[in-house]
């Protein structure tokens, strides 16, 4: 498994915690390369090379929709706990589940797991 790790983006006087999930090894990378060429050639049409494979489902990148935090809220070391929805909505914006996913997904850093 690997963990993708979104770093809040802080405003002055206020602190959002680090987020991550966990996915499948590997897959995270593959859906950001398959995203980057969709919106690289403004269309939604894959390449005749990449005619060969399926496009990458969200669903078949990561492991759940969950989304973790650590109890200081840095990093990922210790307790992990699920963030309050209401956390996550003032982060993201939403509260989507698979919105939010992608979102850490596309922006977030991929750290290999020992798990």
């Amino acid at each position: 498994m690997e963990k993708i790790v979104y770093k809040a983006p802080n405003a002055p006087g206020q602190h959002m915690p680090d987020v991550f999930i966990m996915t499948q090894p590997g897959m995270a990378a593959k859906y950001r390369a398959q995203c980057s060429q969709k919106g690289s050639t403004g269309n939604h049409h894959q390449k005749e090379s990449d005619m060969t494979q399926p496009p990458i489902a969200l669903v078949d990148v990561v492991q759940s929709y969950d989304v973790f935090q650590t109890m200081t809220g840095r990093g990922f070391n210790g307790s992990v706990h699920r963030p309050a929805k209401a956390d996550l909505d003032a982060l993201f914006n939403t509260n989507d589940e698979q919105a939010i996913a992608e979102e850490i997904i596309m922006k977030g850093e991929i750290q290999n797991s020992h798990v």
